[in-house]
């Protein structure tokens, strides 16, 4: 279980990274349209919008191999910076084709932080611990970005547009000395012996276990269906509700019990993942989101809307703390920092690829046929994660002959 030791030692990073997601989600309420108020037509805000996550998948994985080699904290300092100069630059915007060039620099800090953060925090959690680390650190960023959108919004309508902004660069610079001041650089690590070993060259171990090269993209494809549940909430959450005939508050609402659902669920179950049955976690988490999804079709009120995003929030934080940990304990310790780029980056993928399907799809068929198409792809991530293979299965395998 995740020791009182562990959750002190960890706690700097847990509290930097709810500092930092609630600082870029503070202006989600009125940025869409701030964006067109500057010049911007619905194609070029969804550039504006996607930039960010498009950037991130370009530069994750090298970023996280510089982690590796460079050290984890300088990186993710300069991350966190980016949080701090970056926001007062919106402010003083004047057309859509600057937000577009400070959305793609942001995107490039957003990957030093998210992959750097994960690594650090794996590389100091015991691996008995590991699934309620990475659900503590969910935990983190989703009640985040629960709370975010509120306070920005009220905020915006209390004291105007920079306030926002500025309060955005307050948060990032918290973060900055968070980390600065609490944060120690782990040692460098060599490869784990046993389900890893060294391909005979020095700084080029095994990157996967072999045998669990599905069980990586498995994984993987449990973040991506956050990232693509993301993706369809930015996108179509509003139209949907509209077409239900509830209000803008009523959204906020949703927002905010996905996320806490979501935050919860991830301490929870993190904690249930370092017992055991991670498999069956994953499993039934991406089953809850399958159903919950596919049951929108049929909501007709706000209460049963609201309970669908529960558990579709609910089914997240069953399944992603589970497949971070075992994907940590099926690659490489010593490049642990590229493992996590590759992960996000999966992520990241479902950011891009869910406002594309969500759009493409309602253009032809309507709100309806882009839950259709949502529920199709959670399908299919559903049957991927019966290919997963558990490396504790092994271990007791063994243990028991």
């Amino acid at each position: 279980m995740h020791s009182f030791k562990d959750l002190r030692s960890l706690a700097p990073l847990y509290l930097a990274v709810f500092v930092a997601v609630l600082g870029f989600s503070l202006v989600a309420p009125f940025f869409p349209g701030y964006a067109m108020n500057l010049g911007a037509n619905f194609t070029m805000l969804g550039f504006i919008v996607s930039i960010y996550g498009a950037v991130q998948l370009i530069t994750q994985i090298p970023i996280g191999r510089l982690s590796d080699s460079w050290g984890r904290k300088k990186l993710l300092l300069l991350g966190l910076a980016t949080f701090t100069f970056l926001p007062p630059l919106y402010v003083y915007a004047d057309s859509a084709y600057k937000l577009l060039l400070i959305r793609a620099l942001g995107g490039v800090g957003a990957s030093l932080v998210w992959p750097t953060a994960m690594a650090l925090i794996i590389d100091q959690a015991r691996p008995e611990s590991r699934g309620a680390a990475m659900g503590f650190y969910n935990a983190a960023f989703f009640s985040a970005l629960a709370l975010g959108p509120f306070i920005g919004g009220v905020l915006y309508d209390q004291m105007g547009l920079k306030a926002p902004f500025y309060f955005w660069a307050l948060l990032g610079t918290v973060s900055v000395v968070i980390v600065y001041r609490q944060v120690s650089e782990p040692n460098k690590v060599k490869a784990e012996i046993g389900l890893l070993p060294e391909n005979g060259e020095k700084g080029k171990e095994t990157l996967i276990a072999p045998g669990y090269r599905n069980t990586f993209l498995a994984c993987c494809s449990v973040v991506l269906w956050a990232g693509v549940v993301g993706g369809f909430n930015y996108t179509m959450l509003p139209a949907y509700a509209a077409k239900l005939g509830l209000s803008t508050t009523d959204v906020g609402l949703i927002y905010l019990v996905y996320g806490g659902s979501t935050a919860i669920s991830n301490i929870y179950f993190g904690t249930q993942a370092d017992r055991g049955r991670r498999r069956l976690l994953i499993f039934t988490g991406c089953l809850a989101g399958l159903v919950s999804f596919a049951l929108l079709l049929r909501a007709e009120t706000m209460i049963q809307v609201v309970i669908l995003f529960a558990g579709l929030g609910a089914g997240l934080g069953m399944g992603s703390p589970a497949a971070a940990a075992i994907i940590a304990d099926t690659t490489c310790t010593a490049r642990r920092g590229e493992i996590y780029g590759v992960f996000n980056t999966a992520r990241m993928s479902g950011v891009v690829v869910g406002p594309l399907i969500a759009g493409s799809t309602a253009d032809l068929q309507g709100v309806d046929g882009a839950i259709i198409a949502f529920t199709i792809l959670a399908a299919a991530i559903v049957l991927g994660t019966l290919t997963i293979r558990d490396s504790r299965d092994r271990v007791d395998m063994q243990s028991r002959r």
